[in-house]
């Protein structure tokens, strides 16, 4: 019954953001604190998603169906994607396990899954082209689809609509005091950051290997 109950919660709202989409052919942004004055430092997030704290997210398709992405917010800051490498079909990932792979250059970070269950279907659009991950991350750059595990628990611990507007103010405050606490390989882009801006593109480009262990360590994970 309780599985149930979040199922037909999450698809409730995600009839009313459809609706909200259709009159404003755009997704809800975050609060306008967290915009800058460039468009791309804009951070989008759909009230109809469901927010792993690591930075990826879950969309329910049905009670049998869960997209899975990663997140406008970590995108922009890894900056342009060149690779994108994705669980296999059949394969069973885990809540809160390393299973997507990303490459900007020769750099590389590892997401987590958001929620248990076995994948079912790959975005070979985004396996070919990557840059629809930046175009939108919530629609044509989704990454794969999964019939979920233990759906109610893996749930729980994942963010939704204003709790997540709340949880991405208080990401964006903590990785502006994490790139304060690196060497950053730009004067510029360190100003921005600590003046209060949103994850520039490419900022993750100007730490150096260790840094970005770093932030992957507590940020991805």
């Amino acid at each position: 019954m309780v599985a149930l109950a979040v199922i037909l919660f999450a698809i409730t709202l995600l009839t009313i953001d459809l609706v909200i989409q259709a009159r404003q052919k755009k997704y809800p942004l975050m609060s306008p604190s967290l915009r800058s004055s460039e468009k791309a430092d804009v951070v989008r997030m759909p009230k109809s998603v469901f927010f792993h704290p690591a930075h990826t997210w879950a969309r329910m398709e049905g009670a049998d169906s869960v997209t899975v992405g990663l997140d406008d917010f970590i995108q922009k800051a890894v900056g342009a994607i060149d690779k994108v490498y994705l669980p296999m079909i059949g394969q069973k990932v885990k809540q809160g396990d390393p299973v997507i792979t990303v490459h900007h250059g020769d750099r590389k970070l590892m997401l987590v899954a958001p929620i248990s269950g076995t994948v079912f279907a790959l975005n070979n659009d985004v396996l070919d082209n990557p840059a629809l991950i930046a175009a939108n991350p919530y629609e044509e750059g989704w990454l794969f689809r999964l019939e979920p595990e233990l759906l109610a628990n893996s749930l729980s611990l994942l963010t939704i609509a204003e709790n997540a507007v709340s949880w991405i103010r208080t990401e964006a405050m903590r990785f502006r005091e994490f790139l304060a606490g690196q060497t950053l390989q730009h004067a510029t882009l360190g100003a921005t950051m600590l003046d209060g801006g949103v994850p520039v593109a490419n900022s993750l480009e100007y730490l150096d290997d260790s840094s970005l262990r770093k932030f992957e360590d507590q940020f991805l994970r």
